[in-house]
């Protein structure tokens, strides 16, 4: 059983001997145990890492046991919680308990006992990983993350996703800024088995170098001027999830020499520290550059671009999809419709004009263009002067066309392939689907009775 699928213990006692003793046993019955020698010490950890369970002493010299259960439950709602004390009696016991513990265990600890109790706790956190899962399944094939697009390349891509998303390997994510590179991530993740572990996304333009390394392997107490404790880096409180270098490309050559050892060693060091510590997390990379190029000028490892390049997904820019778009207002409308579920419509000369746009920004520049459109409109559609001035230009405005259309065909073909890919962009919705296309349901219904027949006779 790998470590990122071991239930992870927080030890706390003030009593060294007994940590280590108990620490050791939970070790060897195959628990990744982490040990905290004062409250104040188990607090520090829980802000920075995930634990499935914690093991408290009740009586210790800063911070006692039941303000570290509070702490822990209220950083990590579903945490189990056990306190040991030698000060047991029935009073604190049901006081514990009604606080939140799942159980009171009295001193001196009965080995035995601690591990059945640490077992049905288990049993119980085990139980919630399995519905977390399963949650996790659902909503990736439902609405909360998607990547939205019928064009052959992006079908491709959602099929690449799919199929790498559960191996547990490398993946280079390069696109023009706003095609969605990270949400490409994020939907990785969700189909991934470590969807249940944290994901973190950290942007390698943001930073600078003394901030990125701090950021990543974090530091030892006193390792520089105002390091008060040991502070956990972000590959380590990760342990078990996925990370993902945003702009990979903008990391500086030292920090790239560091990355390669961790991919290559799956070991850290943190600041002014000289254990090295090993870790489990997943590698995404993200960036608008080519590395390929960056690597010729000697800005890019190629070692470190091999690493990453186990597998390489490119997002095409939106221009070369234009008839991705209607999909993308539609989507975009529903999205920033007003709290009264009212969503409005866009024109056909307005959605010909986001059409003939060129988009350098992509599916972001285009999202924001419909959240500014609908600010500005007070009609029951956005109209061409409801666009932004760099799109509503003076241009002439050929004849509309919903969604992308074939001449050869009649318009009542055309307009049955625009409803039924409004359908299928809301999941089959039809309240939804009759909002935008602006007819009501009934008439919907109607026209898709009418298709079905035409469908039959043919």
């Amino acid at each position: 059983m790998s470590d990122e699928n071991k239930i992870a213990i927080l030890l706390v006692d003030d009593e060294i001997i007994n940590l280590e003793n108990v620490g050791h046993f939970l070790s060897r019955k195959g628990f990744v145990v982490t040990t905290a020698a004062s409250g104040e010490e188990a607090i520090e950890l829980l802000q920075h890492s995930h634990f499935d369970l914690v093991v408290t002493d009740f009586k210790m010299h800063d911070i006692d046991g039941v303000q570290v259960m509070k702490t822990a439950k209220k950083l990590h709602p579903e945490i189990e919680v056990i306190i040991v004390t030698g000060y047991a009696t029935v009073n604190s016991a049901v006081d514990a308990m009604a606080q939140g513990a799942f159980y009171y265990l009295s001193k001196p600890i009965k080995l035995k006992e601690l591990l059945t109790l640490v077992t049905r706790a288990t049993e119980k956190t085990l139980l919630r990983w399995e519905i977390s899962r399963l949650k996790q399944r659902i909503n990736a094939q439902k609405e909360t993350t998607q990547f939205i697009g019928q064009n052959p390349e992006i079908l491709k891509l959602k099929d690449s996703i799919a199929h790498f998303s559960q191996l547990d390997c490398n993946i280079l994510i390069t696109g023009d800024t706003g095609t969605g590179k990270e949400l490409v991530a994020k939907i990785i993740y969700e189909l991934s088995p470590r969807a249940n572990r944290r994901f973190l996304p950290l942007n390698c333009g943001a930073m600078t170098e003394e901030l990125m390394q701090n950021e990543l392997f974090g530091h030892e107490k006193d390792a520089y001027t105002d390091a008060g404790s040991m502070r956990l880096g972000l590959l380590e409180s990760a342990n078990g999830g996925v990370i993902l270098f945003d702009e990979i490309g903008e990391m500086p050559l030292s920090m790239q020499v560091r990355l390669l050892r961790v991919l290559q060693d799956r070991k850290i060091i943190r600041v002014g520290g000289t254990e090295e510590i090993s870790i489990d997390v997943r590698i995404l990379a993200a960036t608008h550059r080519n590395l390929k190029d960056e690597v010729e000028k000697g800005t890019f490892r190629q070692d470190l671009f091999y690493r990453l390049n186990v597998v390489h997904l490119h997002i095409p820019p939106l221009r070369e999809r234009k008839d991705d778009i209607p999909l993308l207002v539609n989507y975009f409308l529903a999205k920033f419709a007003p709290s009264d579920g009212v969503i409005k419509g866009i024109s056909p000369e307005a959605l010909l004009r986001l059409q003939e746009h060129d988009f350098p920004g992509n599916a972001r520049e285009l999202e924001n263009t419909i959240e500014r459109s609908l600010a500005l409109c007070d009609d029951s559609e956005i109209k061409i002067h409801h666009l932004p001035p760099d799109i509503n230009q003076n241009i002439p405005v050929s004849k509309p066309s919903f969604y992308p259309t074939e001449p050869n065909k009649s318009l009542e073909e055309n307009e049955r392939e625009y409803i039924l890919s409004v359908l299928k962009n809301v999941d089959g919705n039809k309240t939804k689907a009759a909002k935008i296309i602006g007819i009501d349901r009934v008439s919907l219904w109607r026209k898709l009775k009418k298709y079905n027949k035409l469908s039959s006779n043919r």
